[in-house]
């Protein structure tokens, strides 16, 4: 059906100031047209009329890092590791819907066990299930010895790394992940994959037509990915400056997720941690903070994601992840644009979504509150779109 917003306040995701009193006109989908509402083209055709005074409009968001088969919480690692292939199918089903209904119109999946993740993709995109646009990765891969062996594939040589990736390349993979870090028993920190395999395993992706994401818990491994030329960083919880400013160079984008402690850190205070679980968890936080702003200093793209379902950070609280990011020293501008723009960029959906540009996808969240002067104004979700069809 075709819609339009009336007086609405637009923020429009391309950094232009926001806009008093639009309107926003949708037909098949698609922003058909945006201007001040005594100037709108009238239509014969019947149009879904929503009266937005009082209310901004955003793009939709965009989450660069979830799992939507596993659900968060504090046993988060217990279950990805334990449960069946049906209890991830149904997770991802409800994980889905909980994002979508949030304001996270898409999303990229970075990880799952029998690359479930990649149907769920597929099932959204047909309308089967209802969930953001996203683009998955499959199973994901690293070298032995960092995590446990059954929550990603471990390959042991740099060939079956490549013929692995090529594995998901044929199941329909939208883009590839490895992991590029681990830590020993004693804590120590040692890059996981090296060189050779890493640039292997970007050469792979990109002669596919795909992007490639490095999970990053430490600094050499952090920087071997940026050298291999990988298109993202993920946590990226170790980043000295010297990285971060190869990363701005090269265009790396870093997605911080920045809600792995900081839920680990709210649920710890519910039910408790051991010394040395909270010692491990405030030297991440702090190491987090530090990265983020070494990243925030040097120029380098950030893109928003929370790590939903892959550490204890739930579905549907993209809002947390940007609270966070603002309260680290980023602008709520800038802060909203990582979850839109930059999103969108960094998937190369950038035709389609990450603004409200006439001829782009009706992906659009209207909100109850100004998240310009309080970026906490974003969990104030009053209506969501997905390609012109409102689905909250």
């Amino acid at each position: 059906m075709d819609s339009v917003i009336r007086n609405v306040r637009l923020i429009d995701g391309t950094g232009a100031d926001p806009v008093q009193r639009v309107s926003v006109a949708i037909s098949n989908g698609v922003v058909h047209w945006i201007g001040e509402e005594t100037a709108r083209p009238r239509t014969t055709v019947h149009q879904e009329d929503i009266n937005g005074e009082g209310l901004n409009l955003i793009p939709g968001m965009i989450d660069c890092h979830e799992h939507f088969t596993g659900d968060g919480g504090m046993d988060s690692m217990e279950r990805l590791l334990g449960d069946s292939h049906d209890t991830f199918t149904l997770k991802a089903v409800g994980n889905c819907r909980r994002a979508i209904m949030s304001g996270v119109t898409s999303a990229r999946d970075v990880g799952a066990r029998h690359a479930i993740n990649i149907l769920v993709a597929q099932q959204t995109a047909s309308g089967a299930i209802m969930g953001p646009r996203i683009i998955a990765s499959g199973e994901w891969f690293q070298f032995p010895g960092t995590w446990p062996p059954t929550l990603t594939r471990a390959m042991n040589t740099t060939e079956e790394l490549v013929l692995g990736i090529r594995e998901m390349i044929e199941r329909g993979a939208g883009m590839i992940k490895v992991g590029a870090t681990g830590f020993r028993p004693n804590g120590d920190q040692f890059a996981s994959l090296g060189p050779a395999a890493l640039d292997a395993a970007v050469r792979t992706a990109h002669e596919a037509g795909l992007k490639i994401a490095a999970h990053c818990h430490g600094y050499e491994g952090s920087r071997q990915a940026v050298e291999a030329g990988i298109d993202s960083v993920e946590h990226g919880t170790y980043l000295d400056e010297e990285t971060c400013a190869l990363m701005a160079q090269r265009g790396t984008y870093f997605v911080p997720t920045m809600s792995t402690w900081d839920a680990r850190e709210r649920l710890g205070a519910l039910y408790g941690l051991t010394d040395d679980q909270r010692t491990d968890l405030a030297a991440r936080k702090e190491n987090s903070i530090s990265s983020f702003k070494r990243a925030l200093a040097a120029g380098v793209r950030i893109a928003a994601g929370t790590d939903a379902g892959g550490s204890p950070a739930r579905h549907g609280f993209i809002a947390r992840e940007l609270e966070l990011m603002v309260d680290s020293g980023m602008s709520p501008a800038t802060a909203l644009e990582s979850a839109t723009r930059e999103g969108a960029e960094l998937m190369g959906i950038q035709d389609l979504a990450g603004t409200i540009e006439v001829g782009k996808q009706a992906d659009m969240v209207l909100i109850d509150g100004d998240p310009l002067s309080d970026i906490g104004a974003l969990r104030n979700v009053w209506a969501v779109f997905q390609a012109g069809r409102r689905v909250r």
